[in-house]
């Protein structure tokens, strides 16, 4: 994990799960591994998702953008 300003990129493994800008997400941490989980209650935000092309991996790697708190509808703003 990278994190720079207020997000965070994390390269996890393309198991056929796609994240779309706007998805919220909820991160499963242990010593050796980070699972990125959708859940409408996850305390985080997708900001971009991308193949990792930069790195030889196999299997593929996801570059996965997040940033923490979904962003409140237009709607729900002061």
């Amino acid at each position: 994990m990278s994190k720079t300003g207020k997000f965070s990129t994390h390269h996890v493994p393309d198991e056929g799960t796609w994240y779309q800008t706007g998805d919220t997400v909820r991160l499963e941490e242990s010593a050796r591994h980070i699972r990125i989980v959708k859940d409408p209650a996850g305390e985080y935000e997708v900001h971009a998702c991308r193949h990792a092309t930069e790195y030889g991996s196999d299997p593929p790697l996801l570059r996965v953008s997040l940033r923490r708190g979904p962003i409140p509808e237009w709607s729900d703003r002061p």
